[in-house]
This record gives C-alpha cells, sequence and structure tokens, in this order.
C-alpha cells in the first residue's frame, strides 16, 4: 500500500474541505449580516448615468414632464439580472423615526414610479419635512420589468419580487400555495428559494441598514389601504387608518398576507408598521391625479410616530 500517496490524498481532501467551510462562513455572512448600502456594486458612474437617461426618457414617454430623476441624489446598492442599478435616496438621520417607501416592487405599475419620484421631489424641496425624521425612497424596485418591451409583474428571471423574502413558512407554503392557489400562475412564481433575487436582497439592506419603524410600499391596481401587522398594536394603527381611508375616500379592506411577501416578512415577523397602498389603477395618465390625491396621507404617514412594545 502506498501510503505516502494516501497521506497526500488526506492532506488534499482535509483542505478541501477547509476551503469549503471557509466560502460557507463568507456567503454566510454576506447574505444575514446588515449590510452597507452604498454605490459599491458593479455598476460604473457611467452606467448610472446611463440608467438615470433612462428613466428620464420614460418619465417623458409617460408625459411625466415635472419628475427629473437626475435632480435627486441617488445612492444605489446592487444591480438585477439586466444590470439595473437598484436605486434609493434618503434624507435626514433620526433613529427614532424612520419611514421606507417602496415603488414598482411589480414591474406593470407605472404609477408606483411617479409617485416615489414626485415624492423624493417634494421632500427634497421641503427639508422641514425630514426633521427630526429618516425618509428612505426607493421609487423602482423592480426596474427590469418597468423597463421590459411588455412591462411585467416578475423580475427578469421571471420571479414575483413580493413573494420571494425569507419568510419562516417560505419553504413549507410558498411553492404550494403558488401551485395550489394560484394554479402555477407565472406571475406569482415564488421562486426556487426565498431571497433568491438581487431585488428582494435591496429591500432587505434598506430595512437591516435603515430599521424603519414604518414602511409604505405602492401597489395598483386593487384600489385599497392594505395594513399588515404587527399585531401588537393592531387596533390603534387600524383606527388611524380608518381615519386616513375615510378623509382620502381610499377603501381600507384586509387583502391578506402570502408566504414570501413584504407583508408577511416586515410585519408579521418583525413588527415594523407595513401598509400597502393599492392605487385605482394602473394607467399612467392617471400618476399625477393619484399623487394630488394622496400626498396628504402620505405625509401624515412621514409624521405618524409609532411604538412598538
Amino acid at each position: 500500500m502506498d501510503w505516502e500517496k494516501l497521506n497526500r490524498e488526506e492532506i488534499k481532501a482535509r483542505k478541501s474541505k477547509e476551503l469549503i467551510k471557509i466560502i460557507y462562513f463568507c456567503l454566510l455572512v454576506f447574505f444575514l449580516l446588515p449590510l452597507p448600502v452604498s454605490a459599491a456594486d458593479t455598476s460604473s458612474p457611467k452606467e448610472l448615468t446611463n440608467y438615470i437617461r433612462a428613466l428620464e426618457k420614460q418619465c417623458a414617454k409617460y408625459g411625466w414632464t415635472d419628475i427629473k430623476p437626475k435632480e435627486i441624489p441617488w445612492e444605489y446598492y446592487r444591480t438585477t439580472q439586466k444590470k439595473h442599478p437598484l436605486l434609493f435616496v434618503h434624507f435626514g438621520d433620526s433613529e427614532k423615526n424612520c419611514v421606507l417607501f417602496l415603488g414598482a416592487v411589480h414591474g406593470d405599475e407605472p404609477p408606483t414610479v411617479y409617485l416615489m419620484l414626485k415624492l423624493a421631489h417634494y421632500i427634497k424641496d421641503n427639508p422641514q419635512i425630514f426633521k427630526d425624521k429618516c425618509i428612505v425612497i426607493a421609487p423602482l424596485v423592480n426596474p427590469d420589468g418597468f423597463f421590459a418591451k411588455v412591462p411585467s409583474r416578475v423580475n427578469a428571471n421571471g420571479i414575483d419580487i413580493n413573494r420571494n423574502f425569507p419568510t419562516k413558512d417560505w419553504h413549507a407554503e410558498a411553492l404550494k400555495q403558488w401551485r395550489k392557489k394560484q394554479n402555477k400562475n407565472r406571475r406569482y412564481y415564488p421562486g426556487q428559494r426565498p431571497a433568491s433575487e438581487q431585488e428582494t436582497m435591496f429591500q432587505i439592506a434598506l430595512i437591516k441598514r435603515f430599521n424603519p419603524q414604518k414602511i409604505l410600499s405602492v401597489h395598483s391596481p386593487l384600489n385599497l389601504f392594505d395594513y399588515d401587522g404587527p399585531s401588537s398594536d393592531l387596533d390603534s394603527f387600524e383606527n388611524w387608518l380608518e381615519k386616513i381611508s375615510k378623509e382620502s375616500n381610499h377603501p381600507l379592506r384586509k387583502f391578506g398576507y402570502f408566504p414570501g411577501s413584504l407583508g408577511n416578512y416586515a410585519g408579521h415577523e418583525r413588527n415594523i408598521f407595513t401598509l400597502t397602498l393599492e392605487l385605482p389603477s394602473s394607467q399612467v395618465s392617471k400618476a399625477k391625479e393619484y399623487f394630488d390625491k394622496f400626498q396628504t396621507s402620505i405625509l401624515k404617514f412621514i409624521n405618524l410616530s409609532v411604538t412598538v412594545g
């Protein structure tokens, strides 16, 4: 028996195992620890500039001439399958009253992009709004779907970002519900594993960095307000929301939550006050009208003080 050869092979096997452990540890740190959200990604400044130009071109195409994305001090973190930078802007630095706004989680809901871009402009021009607050706006979470030849709900990988969050019930329920309740409708496909998408990880990173007490995700066209958790202060928040619903003449309905959804991940599992604003339609021509309709409600949401006990 060649003992020397055996020893060499054993040493080689041990080194391979150690390397695998190191790689696994690095991946664990990368995905689970709070990550700094900055412009340190694969996009170059030129690519970011080109992306902003493409966004301005799309705004002009939709008739949103009052929107100038290049005037906003954007940051970005991660890029999509199509190499679109994932943009956000933040105003203020208070840790006690921080709110996160999300638009276009589904790319075929374009008025949500207008609302978030318009809000960013409005807050930039009115700095008193973010005094003693932190306001974070990610206007276009799913740019691949938004910029597609035919805008799509899913991203470039065919995955519904709002079913891809790593909720506790994802492995047991996400694919099962997609098969049974959605009849394998590709518009709602959650992916083969949770948090597989850059767009999902982008939102998770924003939540980890800014630790918001409130989240407002804007969608269309179901025409409702929907509240997802936490249950600890459910009555007081729903009372406030009922008042806002009446003031804005916008229905308040319990739409339910799904495995892998933001409401489940942030509201139910992390006790963040999570509200969905569903606009009445996805018509781009109605975007300005919707901002005017909901501006007051959005500003009240920013000023709402929440304490989770």
